[in-house]
């Protein structure tokens, strides 16, 4: 190690590479899980049973509820809860996204496990208690003033000062969600529109016994005294549609994590392979002086231990780090405070990046200790000795049939749902592997094509270096294999995410028609759901729509009120606990030809259809619930389980494609689905700079949002593009660390070619011969390495979208991106060109004297 520090380098370097991706997106998953995982743990507490609204109403029923329950025998506690969306504005205009609770303060410590870390608890009035992590944040210390939008009785934004600062008891902070707490009572005046009674609450939590019998018997007392429009379940902890909107990004993350690991473990292999076949003499010569073969081996397992063991370190490191940096990014460009690292740590990311370096860098050395062990003494006898080379081209091709076949299959049947989605992930790994082997298997026509080729240009040379590609063939597989991962996984990835970019645009530009979006805020990404706006804010906009334009006209076009609001989706004979939740938008629709990113229904007639009582529904909800345009979507509704005709299925992204697209009527008829949470606004065609300032003025006024079309446009294009810039940095790094492989390869082969050199060199061979011989060597790897792999890319990437079906709900359209293709193609020949010049500038400073002593 100490005569070959570069060499050491790079295995370490290599071991380094696995166990950071293992660690980094194992604690980014992790992560994002948590924070989702702490906002449902302090929603629910310890209730065992929830009294909620059918269909996911809010505040239908009475707190005088609460008194009857009380009486069922069993029940520890029975906690009233409003709980809403709400939006907070503090400083100089500044606003931040959160969830209010309403709670009773001397009965909800005894639900949920949380404690005042400063301050002290809510009793009354206008006082409100925060999550301590969201409050250092945004720097609000105790007896600050903030405003809190409501759309209650007592109407419009009103102000509440920070009384206490709280911290859930177990240590995982829900800093990400922007929780708040305010006394019950003032959640009820601030919340609750007029139209509802003023003592209307959301849910009622229930303690009970832990025994199962006990809280049947309890959940079954409660049901008997419900009223009809009400329900008693377990509490909704499942996080359904977060799971759904993370499954996709999860199975990627994987996926891309198993490459990363794939292609490390190749590295590490090819590097420590070359490591013994570089001492092959030295080891023959401690052999010939009494060396065991047991003493060989035993010796480089230690090296390789203690290489794993420091790549291994480093790697958590860096994959914390990684991680660290990730989160933050992820925390500006959605908006969004994740927890510390520090909260959600725990020993499984280590121990899964520990276990892959230790275990990989055993196993990479396990091959070349067994190879040296059987180094024979008289080998010594050469300076430079070869590796005794045997043909495996039969065994690779059965290997490598058999196992892109068995892997293809269970992709097909995963497609086709006879298996589950997860299995592709997992089945992508062993198809790589057969096609590597594959690949290999067919190295030498390969190399005799491309030296073919490159002797177009230089015979000399290219002859050199395809004799020479072929002398050590194990390691020339080994570094085209890692060449052709790179390809393969950088090109799969990159143009299957292309192609969701591609439909999101495409799903923006049909769907997102109108010309403003008014809000209290932007909805929650979990549930889509966000606070009403009080009556003032319609009134306002209502007189910005009837003032007059140059022309006469009246100045918008249309003005149209929509909520969002939660259903549950199940049939007649469903218990209430199998229910799906989906995401309700109801709206007038009465813009002339209603505009989705239809992948199923009649476009010319869907606007009739809606007014006559049918709905859109999301591709993801089509996906699970197996319905389609035609068919009947049962809901719960107020009189019981409601079949509501299916019109259209829409390409959608908003909450995950869980969503129903309803006329206001139907919604407030079937559902009880009232008020207004956002308006949407189209601009009579030539009046959009005289329209902008005065809806911005009305939002100002509220401390609400007014975004434009152009604007949301923009900020798509913006997150697209900072997507695209990841994506082109993830598929180079791929090619810079098939690059360490590229160099160790050409570096060992001019060790090997050193007396041949020394002879061209004698006889008038130029140093830029000599260089232009090793770089025609990594040309032709880079020439059987990158275009299979580029072109086994494009079908991983149609395997990819095929696989993204129960996620998005539809197959997203496959595009061949040339450009992509092209730019890789040439960036990764670039990468091979840059690792050659390092061993090819070594070439050139062989000493021809001493080469001649060589063999």
């Amino acid at each position: 190690m100490q005569q070959r520090p570069g060499r050491t380098i790079l295995t370490v370097l290599s071991i380094v590479i696995g166990v950071t991706a293992a660690v980094a997106v194992s604690l980014g998953t992790a992560t994002t899980r948590n924070a989702y995982k702490a906002m449902f743990a302090l929603a629910t507490g310890k209730a065992t049973l929830e009294i909620a609204a059918k269909g996911g109403g809010r505040a239908v029923f009475s707190d005088a509820l609460l008194e009857k329950v009380k009486a069922v025998p069993g029940i520890k506690m029975a906690a009233p809860v409003v709980d809403r969306p709400g939006s907070m504005s503090f400083g100089e205009g500044e606003r931040v996204r959160l969830r209010i609770m309403g709670v009773d303060p001397k009965v909800d410590p005894l639900v949920r496990d949380y404690i005042y870390m400063a301050g002290r608890p809510i009793e009354k009035g206008y006082e409100l208690a925060l999550d301590e992590g969201l409050a250092k944040h945004l720097e609000l210390p105790v007896g600050s003033k903030v405003k809190i939008l409501g759309n209650g009785r007592l109407g419009g934004s009103k102000e509440f000062e920070v009384v206490g600062l709280f911290r859930i008891e177990s240590g995982v902070g829900p800093a990400q969600l922007g929780m708040g707490l305010m006394p019950l009572e003032t959640a009820q005046g601030h919340f609750n529109p007029r139209q509802i009674p003023k003592d209307s609450i959301d849910r009622i939590q229930i303690v009970t016994a832990n025994e199962t019998k006990l809280i049947e018997d309890v959940q079954k007392q409660i049901a008997a005294i419900l009223p009809d429009t009400v329900e008693v379940h377990r509490p909704a902890g499942s996080t359904q549609l977060m799971e759904d909107t993370l499954k996709s990004s999860e199975q990627g993350l994987e996926l891309t994590t198993l490459f990363s690991l794939f292609m490390a473990a190749f590295i590490i292999l090819n590097t420590f392979l070359m490591n013994v076949s570089e001492r092959r003499r030295h080891i023959s010569i401690m052999r010939a002086i009494g060396a065991t073969r047991m003493q060989i081996a035993g010796a480089l397992l230690s090296e390789a231990m203690l290489l794993g063991l420091l790549g291994t370190v480093l790697g958590i490191a860096a994959g914390f780090g990684l991680a660290y940096f990730g989160t933050q990014i992820v925390s500006q460009a959605f908006d969004v405070q994740l927890p510390r690292l520090i909260e959600v740590l725990t020993i499984w990311p280590f121990v899964k990046g520990a276990v892959f370096g230790i275990v990989m860098a055993f196993l990479g050395a396990i091959i070349p200790s067994v190879i040296a062990a059987f180094v024979s003494p008289l080998e010594g006898m050469n300076r430079i000795v070869r590796s005794p080379t045997r043909s495996f081209t039969a065994l690779l091709l059965t290997a490598g049939a058999v196992m892109t076949a068995g892997a293809s299959w269970a992709i097909f049947e995963c497609v086709n749902g006879r298996l589950p989605i997860e299995t592709a992930t997992w089945a992508a790994l062993p198809l790589l592997f057969g096609l590597v082997l594959l690949d290999t298997a067919m190295l030498a026509p390969q190399v005799a094509l491309a030296g073919w080729f490159l002797r177009l240009f230089s015979r000399v040379e290219a002859t050199l270096a395809h004799k020479q590609i072929l002398r050590n063939r194990l390691r020339s597989a080994l570094t085209v294999a890692v060449l052709f991962i790179a390809g393969c996984t950088g090109v799969g990835i990159a143009n299957s995410i292309l192609d969701n970019v591609k439909d999101v645009h495409d799903w923006k530009s049909k769907a997102l028609v109108a010309d403003f979006y008014v809000r209290a805020m932007m909805p929650d990404m979990a549930t889509g759901l966000t606070p009403d706006l009080p009556p003032e804010v319609g009134d306002d906009l209502e007189q910005v729509r009837n003032q007059k334009a140059p022309n006469g006209k009246p100045l918008l076009e249309t003005l149209e009120g929509t909520n969002l609001f939660e259903i549950k989706v199940r049939r007649a004979d469903q218990p209430t606990e199998d229910a799906l939740t989906a995401i309700g938008l109801s709206r007038e629709f009465s813009n002339e030809g209603v505009t989705f990113d239809l992948i199923g229904g009649d476009a010319g007639k869907i606007a009739g259809q809606i007014l006559d009582g049918g709905i859109v529904i999301g591709s993801v909800l089509s996906q699970k619930t197996g319905l389609k345009a035609g068919d009947k979507l049962p809901i719960e509704a107020k009189t019981g389980i409601r079949e509501v005709p299916i019109v259209g299925v829409a390409n959608d992204y908003l909450v995950g494609g869980m969503s129903v697209y309803i006329h206001r009527k139907y919604a407030e008829e079937w559902l009880d689905a009232h008020g207004v949470d956002g308006y949407v606004i189209k601009v009579e065609p030539g009046n959009f700079d005289i329209a902008r300032p005065l809806i911005d003025a009305v939002a100002k006024k509220h401390h609400i949002i007014a975004i434009s079309q152009v604007d949301i446009g923009r900020a798509i294009d913006r997150f697209v593009g900072g997507t695209e810039w990841s994506l082109w940095l993830l598929v180079m790094m791929g090619f810079v660390v098939a690059a360490f492989g590229m160099v160790n390869t050409l570096t060992m082969n001019v060790l090997e070619q050193t007396r041949e050199l020394g002879l061209l060199r004698i006889v008038a061979m130029t140093k830029t011969q000599v260089r232009r011989t090793i770089m025609m060597q990594a040309l032709i790897i880079g020439c059987i390495g990158l275009p299979p792999g580029l072109a086994i890319g494009v079908v991983i990437a149609y395997v990819l979208n095929l696989t993204m079906m129960e996620s998005f709900g539809h197959m997203v359209g496959f595009s061949l991106h040339a450009d992509l293709l092209l730019y890789t193609l040439v960036g990764g020949i670039a990468i091979v060109v840059v690792a050659a010049w390092f061993p090819a500038r070594r070439a050139t400073r062989i000493n021809v004297v001493e080469a001649l002593h060589y063999e």
